[in-house]
């Protein structure tokens, strides 16, 4: 389906999302719904995110659902330093300092530096998408580079928002090293890895001499790595919205022509049901819990799709 370079989401469109959303989504992403797009409270938002804590100040319990395990892990509670990011919470916020303890206390010093190992041994006990499977634990931390880039760069980035919140000295250190593993190279196909270093390279509270040489190697490798065709942008890949999710991102004018066909493609992706859906499954594995997931994933995309619309304009106005 071909659609013109200005075509926008219809109310009525918008109206099916929100419905699915509100109906069928999950607590997280309609209050974050309900918080972007209808005033409704930060709280509630904070609320819905609560459910996914736990006691040591961590989050797990399917937060991010390909991972099913209700132990904390350093893959859901940086998700949930996203949403806090997201909302821009005060430091004094108890879920927020909560995770920092967590995460500080989670933080692994390797020969490599001090990284966060995505998941905690117990996670493979629990369903869980192929790609993060323990299963033989070294083979784990190489296919995620030793964990230098990503899930680091992501959860440094976010952390500038709050630096008091760490011992003097660390967050520099972490950052440094990030910035440092990120400029020896992405692999090409290194989905998340680009994406957390955007947000690295984007995130203005970032020192400007550890985020600026980011930007200009992402700026030179990025136009040929992004997904820029229908095919691309339907299968698992990296979507220029990813990496660039506004028009004011530093990203964004490297990128005209793949974020165009991005935002082409979404519009034109959208389910019947006023969903999207994620572009990857778990191959067969766990078949009796990937519909739990996978319906879970239509939330978050869902969202995600409807923000994204927003940030570019592409939202027709009744």
């Amino acid at each position: 389906m071909t659609l013109p370079s200005d075509a926008r989401l219809t109310p009525e469109a918008f109206a099916r999302a929100r419905t699915f959303l509100l109906e069928r989504g999950r607590p997280l992403e309609a209050a974050r719904f309900r918080h972007a797009f209808e005033g409704g409270s930060a709280a509630d938002v904070l609320d819905a995110l609560r459910a996914s804590r736990n006691p040591d100040g961590g989050f797990g319990w399917a937060l991010e659902p390909d991972v099913r395990t209700p132990e904390s892990s350093v893959l859901a509670t940086g998700t949930a330093l996203e949403v806090l990011h997201d909302l821009g919470v005060p430091d004094s916020d108890e879920l927020l300092g909560g995770a920092v303890m967590w995460l500080r206390g989670n933080l692994n010093v390797t020969l490599g530096g001090s990284v966060w190992r995505f998941l905690p041994p117990l996670a493979q006990a629990y369903p869980h998408a192929p790609w993060w499977s323990q299963a033989e634990p070294e083979a784990f931390a190489a296919a995620f580079g030793q964990f230098r880039v990503n899930p680091r760069a992501g959860i440094v980035a976010r952390l500038w928002r709050w630096p008091e919140l760490l011992p003097e000295g660390l967050l520099a250190l972490l950052t440094l090293e990030t910035r440092d593993a990120i400029l020896a190279g992405l692999e090409p196909g290194d989905v998340n890895g680009h994406a957390v270093a955007a947000l690295f390279a984007q995130t203005p509270e970032v020192p400007e001499d550890h985020r600026l040489p980011v930007l200009d190697y992402l700026r030179d490798v990025l136009p040929e790595r992004v997904a820029a065709t229908p095919e691309a942008l339907a299968g698992y890949g990296l979507d220029p919205l990813q990496v660039a999710p506004t028009p004011a991102s530093p990203l964004a004018p490297v990128l005209e022509d793949s974020l165009a066909a991005a935002l082409a493609h979404l519009l034109a992706s959208q389910r019947e049901d006023g969903s999207w859906a994620p572009t990857w499954d778990w191959g067969g594995t766990f078949p009796d819990m990937w519909p739990q997931a996978e319906a879970e994933w239509r939330s978050v995309r869902t969202w995600e799709a409807l923000r994204a619309l927003r940030d570019w304009g592409r939202l027709e106005q009744r």
